[in-house]
């Protein structure tokens, strides 16, 4: 029978599993200690790959593979321009120009779907190369509110 989070389906076909959307509200609400979350398509589901505790932003970006595609989120802290610590969920879409075609088209035609279950994330940072997902850019983006 059809859950909630599998009406969200796009052409792809591609749904988001069953869990992930609740497992990312813990994450959003605060209530999971991970840092980021990283998830990629398995057959014809969104699935999460990884999550870490780890701040440092060269752990997470270690994480993600040279040569495919993933989707992940990450509770980004950042100093605001008048100096006040807060913290924003960025979600990035890792599409490196070394992955195959079929990969490309398949994250394209499915990151609507991803975005509409999670709900809210207005900080969106869509990569396709180590330069384009730097700290620096993304606290920028943060910084910046909506991307």
């Amino acid at each position: 029978s059809p859950t909630f989070e599998n009406l969200f389906t796009m052409s792809s076909g591609v749904t988001v599993a069953d869990g992930v959307s609740a497992d990312f509200d813990a994450f959003k609400k605060n209530t999971s200690t991970s840092t980021y979350m990283i998830f990629k398509i398995d057959g014809s589901h969104v699935v999460e790959e990884s999550r870490s505790e780890d701040k440092n932003f060269e752990t997470f970006l270690a994480e993600l593979p040279a040569d495919d595609c993933r989707y992940a989120v990450y509770s980004m802290d950042y100093t605001t321009d008048d100096g006040r610590p807060t913290n924003k969920i960025v979600f990035f879409t890792w599409v490196p120009d070394t992955a195959k075609v079929k990969s490309k088209m398949i994250y394209a035609s499915t990151v609507a779907a991803v975005v509409a279950a999670f709900g809210s994330l207005p900080i969106k940072i869509h990569a396709t190369d180590m330069s384009e997902i730097t700290l620096d850019i993304a606290q920028a983006a943060c910084k910046k509110g909506f991307t």
